[in-house]
């Protein structure tokens, strides 16, 4: 007999005993996802070149559906620097060889970007020197789901003078695409004017003539990224000098026609010092997420990681928020990326929290913003710097990210969907 209320005795239920028995044993298994970094690793870090002479570096990664893509630049694999790509399955096992992607190898041809979309076509953009007869251009090359080209080469550029430099590319379900870039006329990097784009029918073939995204023209605007939501409307954020501050973060939304939706906007609110390193993700409702580098709101010095929500219309959804937990040292280059019911995950390069120079760390979020579990660290090893991360993620919250270390080598480690789950959800009828 067990005592009651007032003295008195109770026989126990033994339903209510059998839930907590049930409940307490979920909380045993799930005790170290529950107390550790939402996402679990799927296997170990992997290499993803396979050509190891010379420097490999900023690597962009994008899903194929369930299968993923990543692009990244090669030294002396084409006797100077050139693209190269690997293939993937959904089990993370490698489609094919290492496959070079431009076929035009006089100069260099460097910082690549990959877009795809659920059928498995994908575009990869890049930098070439020289090969429009100026000095940097953008070059690109569509393939099938096979992992097979489609057709040769493309200049995405129109205006050829000078530097045409750093494109970002986003593929819609229709497999139509759009490609950004900045073009600095008359002046060497690292202060480019403007940012341009061109879009593409699903054939490849453009859709008009290419053209400026940014409204505001005085200073420098630059750094674009990109993204296409499922209706094939497009949005653009870039940095900006016009906030009032030495850089801001901006956007601009398109519909699948291109015409723009709504005027230029800025995306930070937190103005002071310098807002930098963009990138945009969007989900199957068309809402969609910056995050940024901000210096200054972490102390003078220093850069955190920062994000806005979107809602499809445009409208912030909530105040901007930091993303990073640990805060010491510096928080830069975040990248981000949505699954199919608009959980988004954000990875950055993290200063010092790992006990090396530079490592990669992430943050997952539910649809509603609301956090997933911890921060928590990509790499496994913690030698030296891992920097520049990429990240893609399938429909089911599998997630990709991949990075370079100090030996120019690139990595890569998947991620499953795991989020925290809370007791309470759990019921024994």
């Amino acid at each position: 007999m067990t005592p009651g209320v007032a003295g008195a005795t109770v026989d126990p239920d033994p339903t209510a005993m059998r839930r907590t028995s049930f409940a307490a044993l979920i909380a045993l298994l799930l005790l170290p996802r529950l107390a550790s970094p939402q996402g679990e690793p799927l296997g170990p870090e992997f290499r993803v070149n396979t050509y190891t002479a010379g420097d490999q570096a900023y690597s962009s990664v994008a899903a194929r559906g369930a299968d993923f893509v990543i692009v990244w630049e090669s030294q002396v694999i084409d006797g100077s620097f050139g693209i190269s790509g690997q293939r993937y399955d959904s089990a993370g096992n490698a489609l094919g060889t290492e496959f070079r992607v431009n076929s035009y190898t006089t100069g260099a041809q460097r910082v690549p970007a990959v877009g795809a979309n659920a059928a498995g076509d994908f575009v990869v953009v890049w930098e070439s020197y020289g090969q429009d007869g100026s000095k940097w251009g953008v070059f690109g090359q569509r393939y099938a789901p096979s992992g097979a080209p489609v057709g040769p080469e493309f200049r995405v550029n129109t205006t050829t003078a000078d530097y045409q430099l750093d494109p970002a590319v986003a593929v819609a379900p229709s497999g139509a695409f759009l490609v950004t870039w900045y073009s600095a006329l008359g002046a060497a990097p690292p202060e480019p004017p403007d940012v341009f784009a061109q879009r593409y029918d699903s054939t490849g073939v453009p859709q008009g003539p290419e053209f400026r995204v940014n409204a505001y023209t005085p200073g420098s605007q630059a750094g674009a990224s990109v993204a296409a939501d499922p209706a094939g409307n497009f949005v653009v954020v870039w940095t900006g000098s016009p906030d009032g501050s030495l850089s801001g973060v901006f956007g601009q939304r398109y519909n699948s026609s291109g015409a723009p939706l709504g005027p230029e906007f800025r995306v930070n609110t937190y103005t002071s010092h310098i807002q930098i390193e963009p990138a945009v993700a969007t989900d199957p409702a068309g809402d969609f997420v910056v995050a940024w580098s901000s210096k200054g709101q972490e102390g003078e010095y220093a850069f955190g990681v920062f994000g806005q929500r979107y809602a499809a219309g445009g409208r912030p959804l909530g105040p901007e928020f930091r993303v990073n937990t640990y805060t010491t040292g510096n928080q830069r280059q975040p990248a981000i990326a949505t699954d199919a019911a608009g959980n988004f995950v954000i990875v950055w390069t993290d200063d010092g929290q790992d006990g090396s120079v530079l490592g990669v760390f992430g943050q997952r979020y539910s649809t509603d913003g609301v956090l997933s579990g911890l921060e928590f660290r990509v790499n496994t090893t913690t030698s030296f710097s891992q920097r520049a991360p990429s990240v893609a993620s399938d429909p089911a919250g599998i997630f990709v990210v991949t990075w370079h270390d100090d030996y120019r080598e690139i990595f890569g480690q998947r991620f499953g969907g795991i989020f925290p789950v809370e007791l309470q959800d759990f019921r024994l009828e």
